[in-house]
C-alpha cells in the first residue's frame, strides 16, 4: 500500500462531508442527560457544592493536581454562587438541548459542569468524565445544523431551503468515535489484569455490592449463568472497541452493547452510567443510514418492509405530515 493511498484514506476519513444526522442526535441525547444530571446537582446544591456542604473550597483545592478550570475560585466563597453556577449550567444545556445559540450553549454547559466537577472531584463516576469529553468534542461540531431552533430561525429568514441537509466535515465526530473506542478497550484490559473476569465470576461479585444492587435477580445464583454473563460481558465490550468499525458487524454490535448496558441499569444503581454509554453509541451510527432511513419512513418503503396494512401506512405519514 503506498503512503499516499493511506493519506488518502484518512483524509477521507476524517474531512470527507456527511450530513450532521449523528451529531444532530448526540447534542440531543447528551442534553437530555445533561438535563437529568442538573436536576441530581440540584437536589444535592448545598451538600456536595455549597459553602457550608461536606467539602470546604480549601479543602478542594488540595485535592486538585495541577491547574483545573474551575469558576467557583473567580467568585468570593459565600452562599449563592454554587445557585448562580447552577442556574448558568441549566441555561447552556437547555440551549444545547433545542439547538438555540448552540455552541454558545454548549460552552457554558460545559465550562459550568467542568467547575462543578472541579469543585468535587469525590462525587465523580466514570460517566461524568464521558460527558465532559463528548461535550468538549461536540462543540466542534455543526450539532445544531439539523433538529434545532437554530435551524428554524434560518430557515425562517431564508437562508437556507428546509430540504437541505447540511453536510461537514466530520473530524470532531471521528474523535468521538475513538474515544469510544478506546473506552471499551481500555475496560477489557483493566479488567483482564485481575482473575475474576477471566475466571467468570465477576458478575456475581459487582452484583452483590450493596451500595450498587437495584432488583436482586434469583437467576444469578446460577453458576453457569453467571459465567455466561460475565464472559459475554467481556465479548461485547470488546466487540464495541473494535468489530464495530466493521460495516456488517457494526449495528449487532450496539444492539449487543444496548442489551448489555439496559441489563446493567436493571440490576444495578449506577447513577446516569447507562444511559450515558447507550447515547454515546448514536456516534458510531452512520448518518447516511440515518438519513436513508428518514427518507424510506417518510415513503413509506420502511414500514412496508413489514408488511404493515396499508391503512397504518398512510395513517403514519399523515402524521409526519401533521
Amino acid at each position: 500500500m503506498k503512503l499516499t493511498t493511506i493519506a488518502k484514506s484518512l483524509n477521507e476519513f476524517f474531512f470527507k462531508p456527511q450530513p450532521v444526522h449523528s451529531v444532530a442526535l448526540l447534542r440531543i441525547a447528551f442534553g437530555v442527560i445533561l438535563l437529568i444530571n442538573w436536576f441530581m446537582m440540584w437536589s444535592h446544591l448545598d451538600i456536595f457544592w455549597g459553602v457550608d456542604g461536606i467539602l470546604s473550597m480549601e479543602t478542594a483545592l488540595k485535592f486538585s493536581h495541577g491547574y483545573r478550570f474551575n469558576l467557583f475560585e473567580l467568585f468570593p466563597n459565600q452562599q449563592g454562587v454554587a445557585v448562580f453556577l447552577a442556574l448558568l449550567n441549566l441555561l447552556g444545556v437547555l440551549g444545547m438541548l433545542f439547538g438555540c445559540f448552540t455552541r454558545t450553549s454548549m460552552a457554558l454547559a460545559f465550562f459550568t459542569l467542568l467547575s462543578f466537577h472541579n469543585r468535587n472531584i469525590f462525587v465523580l463516576n466514570s460517566s461524568d468524565v464521558v460527558v465532559r469529553n463528548f461535550l468538549f468534542l461536540l462543540f466542534f461540531t455543526p450539532a445544531g445544523a439539523l433538529y434545532s431552533v437554530d435551524r428554524w430561525w434560518q430557515i425562517k429568514r431564508k437562508k437556507i431551503a428546509k430540504e437541505d441537509i447540511p453536510e461537514h466535515a466530520p473530524w470532531a465526530l471521528r474523535l468521538m468515535q475513538i474515544q469510544f473506542s478506546l473506552i471499551y478497550i481500555a475496560t477489557v484490559m483493566f479488567k483482564m489484569k485481575g482473575s475474576l473476569w477471566a475466571d467468570g465470576t465477576a458478575v456475581y461479585i459487582a452484583t452483590r455490592l450493596d451500595e450498587f444492587m437495584r432488583v436482586p435477580l434469583p437467576i444469578l445464583n446460577n453458576l453457569v449463568v453467571i459465567k455466561f454473563l460475565t464472559w459475554s460481558t467481556l465479548a461485547i465490550e470488546l466487540a464495541l472497541g473494535t468489530l464495530v468499525w466493521i460495516r456488517e458487524f457494526r449495528y449487532w454490535v450496539l444492539l449487543a452493547g444496548i442489551a448489555l448496558h439496559l441489563g446493567i441499569e436493571i440490576s444495578m444503581s449506577i447513577p446516569l452510567f447507562e444511559w450515558v454509554m447507550i447515547a454515546g453509541m448514536i456516534c458510531m451510527v452512520d448518518s447516511r443510514d440515518i438519513q436513508a432511513v428518514l427518507e424510506s419512513f417518510k415513503k413509506g418503503t420502511l414500514l412496508a418492509k413489514f408488511h404493515l396494512p396499508r391503512g397504518f401506512i398512510k395513517t403514519a405519514k399523515a402524521n409526519i405530515r401533521g
